[in-house]
């Protein structure tokens, strides 16, 4: 008898000694490990819901076949976080990466006028059709950061470049420039468009990425460029996946899209840093794509 009460005494300490570690290794994000994002963020005020994150126990309860094969190869959250703050300049009060987005540049409007694009589709159509090529083979280091105008104008001369010719870059390049054609064409403004920095995971990667956002009918949804063509180190060659050209504009709109974590949201104008909620954005920034799990 005695040993058994010693036995549950034991239990019930080394339980509360899980559960206090696990309490001071949280952070400021919140997780929701039994429901949808959708529900908790119409339950939550707005600084609150755009701090969501999902459990890995709920991702790995999803079948993710119905995902497209997306491409990333950005910085991890902290690597990030350090850049921002390395690069913060003192009279400005534009972050460096929001110089990234530039919709009024000359090589932006040249390349909406000599590709004919005219509208949100056209757009999306020719961006799913730049290669995904990493930083490592194309910059020769993990993360390297190339302006619209360096990713249309320069890459297909980079002697670096595996597809010489062709637009080539890594995810953050085709966000930075998707959203800076579809601002800069007047499809979208500062307030309904975004471009989006954090982790997803799907059937072939699980990692930093980023994409964007527009924002129609009061809700978000998401598009991703590289949902296309992507070259493959280890082969050599670039792989077309399946179907991907049927993946319209609107794709994300009616399909979930597997968002663990939000660190950034940011364009030319704006900017919000998702886990500390700090940030001098509209309101409607503060919601998040209801397709997102």
């Amino acid at each position: 008898m005695k040993k058994s009460i010693l036995l549950i005494f034991l239990i019930a300490i080394l339980m509360f000694t899980v559960y206090a570690v696990y309490d001071e290794d949280d952070d400021s994000t919140t997780s929701f490990p039994s429901t949808s994002l959708e529900e908790n963020v119409s339950d939550m005020g707005s600084e609150d819901a755009i701090n969501a994150v999902l459990s890995n126990d709920l991702c790995e309860n999803i079948i993710m076949d119905s995902v497209p094969c997306l491409q990333q190869e950005t910085a991890g959250k902290k690597d990030l976080s350090d850049f921002l703050k390395a690069e913060t300049p003192e009279t400005t009060g534009v972050l460096r990466v929001q110089e990234y987005v530039t919709p009024y540049a000359d090589a932006v409007q040249k390349y909406l006028k000599d590709e004919d694009l005219d509208d949100a589709d056209e757009i999306y159509e020719t961006a799913v059709s730049w290669i995904w090529v990493s930083d490592n083979t194309l910059n020769d280091q993990p993360d390297g950061w190339l302006t619209p105008t360096e990713f249309l104008q320069d890459t297909p001369d980079f002697d670096s470049n595996p597809m010489p010719g062709e637009i080539v870059s890594d995810c953050t390049e085709q966000a930075n420039t998707l959203a800076s054609l579809l601002i800069g064409s007047g499809e979208y403004d500062e307030e309904t468009l975004r471009v989006v920095m954090g982790q997803v995971t799907s059937s072939n990667i699980n990692g930093g990425h980023a994409w964007v956002e527009v924002y129609e009918d009061g809700e978000w949804f998401p598009v991703d460029a590289t949902v296309g063509p992507y070259y493959d180190d280890d082969l050599g060659e670039v792989i077309y996946p399946d179907n991907y050209q049927d993946i319209d504009f609107d794709y994300f709109r009616n399909e979930n899209y597997s968002v663990i974590e939000i660190w950034y949201y940011y364009n030319n104008e704006y900017i919000l840093d998702v886990s500390s909620g700090t940030g001098d954005v509209p309101d409607n920034w503060y919601s998040v794509p209801s397709g997102y799990y």
